[in-house]
């Protein structure tokens, strides 16, 4: 179920190419669209709790935690039971990160998206000092006095900082939902991403994982959010993006490669997902006008 926009009770943020910072007050049970993007993303949980799939996990996030997606991570959060909740999402790309170095610095900005767990549950000092930044930032855009934009960003590497030295501090982690059937659609998500480009079918994993398609297919979208063929196109159009930025294949060899059979197919599922074509998504990430087919 989506929210209605009279269901947010209060939003605040700014946006430009390479960076994103925003705030949301929601009321009611409300359930994220599942992407992936070409940014990094820290997602801090000001009140409520969440239910948070990403890659192929399942974690309950409570006030105080935070998450960490690196790029092209499918990920969505949804309702856990707490009708209102408070969430601040900041994405930033390479090109941002590259602004805000410093040469000589030894401390690592991407530490806290390398790990094994998305997830860092902070201690009390730690949490209180991230959400006084936090809270600096979102007056900021509240405001929006000259030069807020400034300070937003600069408050913003201030708090990947901060989050990089607690890293290196401790692990507070979030341990992910470990129930036997979270554990058994972990496994279906894994082979699904690993798989994804032979001809799969819910039939065929129902086969293999000793499940009924019907109710490998409800657990399936109850646990992750997802349905079999939406996980399965993501997994794809995923690795079709790669190959768009890294490769010269024509796109019909790309296509074919992760598993689609219709060139016409994948190019709707590739705009529905990424909202353009695979075509465009090449020149935006080459810098090249030429149109290769």
């Amino acid at each position: 179920m989506s929210l209605s926009s009279t269901d947010i009770v209060k939003r605040y943020g700014y946006y430009d190419e390479e960076f994103v910072l925003s705030y949301s007050h929601k009321n009611g049970p409300y359930n994220m669209t599942s992407h992936m993007h070409d940014q990094y993303e820290v997602y801090y949980l000001l009140k409520g709790q969440r239910s948070y799939f990403i890659k192929d996990r399942v974690y309950l996030v409570e006030q105080g935690d935070l998450v960490f997606v690196p790029k092209y991570v499918l990920h969505r959060t949804q309702f856990a039971g707490t009708l209102q909740h408070q969430r601040i999402v900041l994405n930033f790309t390479d090109s941002f990160l590259e602004r805000s170095w410093i040469k000589g610095s030894k401390l690592d900005l991407l530490k806290p998206f390398q790990g094994d767990n998305p997830t860092l549950r902070l201690k009390e000092e730690d949490r209180k000092y991230t959400e006084s930044l936090f809270f600096r930032a979102i007056a900021e855009m509240k405001n929006k006095s000259d030069g807020y934009e400034i300070c937003v960003k600069a408050i913003s590497v201030e708090l990947l900082v901060h989050l990089a030295r607690c890293i290196d501090k401790y692990v507070e982690v979030v341990a992910p939902v470990d129930s036997p059937l979270h554990r058994k659609i972990a496994e279906i998500s894994n082979y699904i991403e690993t798989h994804y480009a032979e001809p799969l079918t819910l039939t065929h994993l129902s086969q293999s994982f000793y499940l009924s398609p019907y109710y490998l297919s409800r657990v399936f979208k109850e646990i992750s959010g997802f349905s079999f063929i939406e996980y399965l196109n993501h997994n794809r159009i995923k690795e079709a993006q790669r190959l768009l930025r890294e490769s010269n294949w024509k796109v019909l060899r790309i296509a074919e490669s992760v598993g689609y059979d219709s060139i016409a197919y994948f190019g709707r599922v590739f705009k529905e997902t990424v909202h353009m074509s695979p075509l465009q998504y090449r020149r935006m990430h080459s810098g090249e006008g030429i149109e290769r087919t």
